[in-house]
């Protein structure tokens, strides 16, 4: 019996059990073995039927052969799972303070057979589990004094169809008989648009041809924010045979949808420019794993700066809203957009 508690005691020392949380409801622990098992030995997986205090789903995956502990967790939190990033913390073990059955315990597989991991996490040693990571952020409460008064009675606010769109916006609103106009952009695929006078307004939210570019055009809103952002991002680290676009385009979706590369093929293979439109509210700045035929790589992402578009002119722009093709518009890159605050 001693000697069966020791070999348990044994693996303890030698493995750490790694908390792990948001990831799909789906997911069983043969699925979440395939995902965390690129980063390290794992030996068991273990999710519990109950959820956190976040009332998110979480699981314990054990590992043997750690060297490192921050950085497995730290490659841990590099992994998404479609839309879903996943967060890990490591568990700290507490012994309880009256003797337990020995549980011998070994490793037979990932669904919790007697004597393995799960055995001992359901109740044979208590665990102190960490909650799921929050980020804390920091708050302005501002007043009266900064607070800016904006006359938006001749304003319209409108999401276009497609972001190619809105630099040629100007041309579709001349086309349509709407000359006299100012127009901002407003974050995502939103711009607000500036009539000369209240009655020019009314009849540019009835217009049908002006509708039919947009997705909603509505009186414009002090409060408006978009809820997403267009931003360029620099990507490092890809290998020549997986320098290609469809490599890019992948990278590009972990964060959103990838709108535009940078088109410099064949020029530069030390990094690669993404215009990128994503939810995600922090700074795109992190570096992860890519994988091809069993090799390593370590890629490094980081936000450079918004998308901004220049509104051409008229005679810059080659079609109107009436063309059975908008063709035209594809092959306008956002790509060539820039942001003033663009440097290298």
């Amino acid at each position: 019996m001693s000697s069966q508690r020791s070999k348990e005691d044994h693996v303890i020392l030698l493995s750490k059990s790694i908390f792990v949380a948001n990831f799909p409801e789906n997911f069983g622990s043969s699925d979440l073995w395939k995902v965390c098992e690129g980063y390290g030995k794992v030996v068991d997986v273990y999710i519990p039927n109950r959820k956190s205090k976040a009332g998110k789903q979480f699981a314990f995956v054990r590992f043997i052969r750690v060297m490192d502990i921050d950085r497995l967790v730290g490659n841990l939190c590099t992994i998404w799972i479609g839309c879903f990033h996943l967060h890990a913390n490591v568990v700290q073990f507490e012994r309880a303070s009256k003797p337990v059955k020995p549980t011998g315990f070994t490793h037979t597989n990932v669904h919790g057979n007697s004597g393995s991991y799960v055995t001992t996490v359901r109740g044979k040693i208590p665990l102190t589990v960490p909650n799921t990571p929050s980020f804390s952020v920091s708050a302005l409460v501002l007043d009266d004094s900064c607070a800016i008064v904006h006359d938006l009675s001749r304003h319209v606010m409108g999401r276009v169809k497609d972001l190619n769109f809105i630099p040629n916006l100007r041309f579709l609103l001349t086309k349509e008989g709407f000359p006299k106009v100012k127009l901002s952009y407003l974050g995502r695929l939103w711009v607000m648009v500036e009539m000369d006078n209240v009655a020019s307004k009314q009849s540019l939210l009835k217009h049908v041809g002006v509708n039919s570019w947009f997705h909603n055009l509505q009186d414009a809103v002090h409060d408006f924010v978009s809820d997403e952002r267009v931003v360029w991002v620099d990507i490092e680290g890809i290998p020549l045979n997986v320098w290609s676009r469809e490599t890019f385009v992948k990278i590009g979706n972990k964060w959103g949808e990838t709108m535009d590369i940078e088109d410099n093929f064949g020029s530069s293979f030390a990094r690669k420019r993404l215009c990128v439109k994503t939810k995600q509210p922090d700074t795109i700045l992190e570096k992860f794993k890519v994988i091809f035929k069993g090799k390593v790589f370590m890629v490094r992402a980081k936000e450079l700066f918004t998308w901004n578009p220049i509104f051409l002119e008229p005679k810059e722009s080659v079609y109107t809203s009436d063309d059975e093709s908008v063709q035209g518009v594809k092959n306008k890159s956002v790509g060539l957009q820039h942001s003033d605050e663009e440097s290298e």
